[in-house]
């Protein structure tokens, strides 16, 4: 049973409140203090965000084109990046730009209008990937980019444009919205477009909206929607299917909504202050391999880049405070992480800081099915596993019951490659004949020939985790991700040595013999003899070898051509042996070698 957020109101509810609680100052500075912002608070994280958009100010003069041939090639051969490219860049310079003119530059003021006016020039809002709808994520979050930067830059912005931009809102977004929300999929969806698409347009209208009861009727319909999001979306503790970058686009507009709220409204709806999102906070850091990098199931990269913005305002809001380690990445300062947040808000809520360190403990999410094991090697090295059971029909889902990660000093050594390029036929019938949805591509058996099943009849369950002692043990059940009727069972055996030392053991149980293969998959450079293999790092070499059967060697496979044609920067490599039938187990060992 899901865990409810308790946010719903009627529209009657919502008018009483709103009547009664009228901020003192303009809404915006519930995501924004633009007097802090104009007395120099915050100076220092202003000069890391203005040099995080300075090839966006550096690019104002050429406004890039979406054309209707690069809308069309969607279309025409499913290719996405051709027209959503220049799409994004121009949001993301219109954001550099706002963020100019309010530290003081009003040099960039002609920029904000021509790029306003550019945008309410496009035919469409919605990018070709989705269509036929009328209101997607990025439609939405157009809507909500453009009001706040109307917001932020009230009284500087020129009256005309001013009247053209909520025009275009109110006939594209929010009317839309209103009369037909029930007719949209995500509305009361369970994923990621429920908070990104009701959050943007809760967020709208409270920004535009001047009649307080349409503004009511709005909010009952945001909120009612929103409660199936936090109730949904995320596990039971708070977990999400979809992983780390998801987590965090799922809630971008979510968060901000949820601040203009709760100003709006006097503190009588603090959505951030309830139990919920507190449980929905702790996700990411316990799915954190080391900073900047996460457990990559799903269609999440590894290397997930967070707005500091979102997270220090929903670590302060939530008391979860740990969150802040989602901020000891490497990485410089993105000035918009996967088209999350606006530049100012960096500023407004996030006190440059970044934690020296991170402390990752282990960690059981048993509503989603992960483990993570830490230990450390001799040398010594922090060693880092997680493992997921689940099933085959998760939000952005991969057939990947029982795939694992072996992470060591900030390095991956066997790895969950993540997503694979987005296309049309990426999110169609064809999505598994995609190696990186496939189990093909993770580091899992095929069973008599036979890959695993997509669809939530095919899955997984951690039967047992030891987490006491120097030994760490976990151990699934995932012969039921196989569509093999010779299949009674299949055990997955992992574990983690005082001396980081990794093994893991697949035991199936077949009612006739039938031939195995045992597959691991890796980004790194490998050489093979044999039954051993060495994976080499930047700064390290595991090696793995084979413990049974007897007899058995390692086959390597580079793949070339899947992973070109979905736009990796590396190759991958699957590292693979057959298991004769008739052989009661497979074993291998992986240890630190240099």
């Amino acid at each position: 049973m899901h865990t409810a957020a308790g946010i719903a109101r009627t529209s009657a509810e919502l008018r009483a409140i709103l009547s009664q609680a009228q901020p003192a100052r303009p809404l915006v500075s519930a995501i924004a203090d633009l007097a802090g912002l104009a007395d120099g608070r915050g100076s220092g994280v202003s000069l890391q965000v203005l040099r995080a958009a300075r090839a966006h100010l550096a690019a104002l003069g050429n406004i890039p084109q979406t054309t209707y041939t690069l809308y069309r090639e969607f279309q025409r051969n499913g290719e996405r990046r051709g027209y959503e490219t220049p799409y994004f860049a121009k949001r993301d310079n219109l954001g550099a730009a706002a963020l100019s003119v309010l530290l003081g530059d009003r040099s960039s003021l002609d920029h904000v209008h021509d790029y306003l006016n550019d945008i309410c020039e496009e035919t469409t809002w919605v990018i070709p990937a989705c269509e036929p709808q009328t209101l997607d994520l990025f439609n939405a979050g157009t809507a909500f980019l453009l009001a706040e930067t109307l917001a932020v830059l009230d009284g500087v912005l020129a009256d005309e444009v001013k009247r053209r931009v909520t025009d275009e809102i109110e006939r594209r977004v929010n009317a839309v919205y209103l009369e037909g929300h029930e007719g949209f999929w995500w509305y009361k969806g369970a994923n990621n477009w429920n908070g990104v698409c009701n959050g943007a347009v809760g967020a709208t209208f409270l920004l535009l909206e001047q009649d307080i009861r349409r503004l009511a009727e709005a909010l009952e319909v945001v909120l009612a929607g929103l409660e199936v999001f936090f109730s949904t979306a995320f596990e039971v503790e708070g977990s999400s299917t979809e992983g780390a970058a998801y987590w965090q686009y799922g809630l971008s507009n979510v968060i901000p909504f949820a601040e203009l709220l709760r100003y709006r409204t006097a503190g009588a709806i603090d959505i951030l202050g309830t139990p919920r999102l507190r449980q929905i906070a702790r996700y990411p850091l316990r799915v954190m391999l080391s900073p900047g990098r996460y457990a990559s199931y799903s269609d999440c990269d590894e290397q997930v880049s967070f707005a500091p913005g979102l997270v220090a305002r929903l670590a302060e809001r939530t008391g979860v405070t740990e969150l802040l380690g989602l901020l000891a990445e490497p990485a410089p300062l993105a000035l918009s992480p996967g088209h999350t947040t606006p530049p100012w808000r960096h500023i407004a809520w996030w006190d440059g800081k970044r934690p020296e360190r991170v402390h990752l403990g282990d960690e059981w999410l048993q509503d989603a099915g992960v483990v993570r094991l830490v230990g450390t090697t001799p040398s010594p090295a922090p060693v880092v596993l997680v493992a997921k059971a689940g099933h085959n029909a998760e939000n952005h889902n991969h057939n990947d019951v029982g795939t694992f990660i072996l992470h060591i000093d900030g390095e991956t050594f066997l790895t969950d490659p993540g997503r694979g390029l987005y296309s049309r036929s990426y999110f169609s019938p064809t999505r598994y004949e995609n190696l990186f949805c496939s189990s093909f591509g993770h580091s899992l058996p095929v069973i008599g020939g036979q890959l695993q099943a997509a669809g939530a009849a095919y899955r997984g369950e951690i039967v047992a985790c030891d987490l006491a002692g120097p030994t760490k043990r976990l151990v699934m059940s995932i012969g039921g991700a196989y569509p093999v009727p010779e299949l009674r069972s299949l055990t997955r055996t992992l574990t983690l040595g005082p001396d980081g030392q990794f093994d893991c053991e697949d035991r199936p149980d077949l009612q006739s013999p039938l031939e195995v293969e045992e597959a691991f998959v890796t980004w790194l450079e490998v050489t093979v003899s044999g039954a051993i293999a060495k994976l080499t790092g930047q700064r390290h070499v595991v090696e793995l070898s084979i413990a049974e059967p007897a007899g058995a060697r390692f086959h390597l496979e580079v793949l070339e051509e899947a992973s070109r044609a979905n736009a990796k920067p590396a190759l991958l490599k699957r590292l693979s042996f057959r298991v004769p039938a008739g052989s009661p187990s497979a074993r291998v060992q992986a240890r630190l070698i240099a």
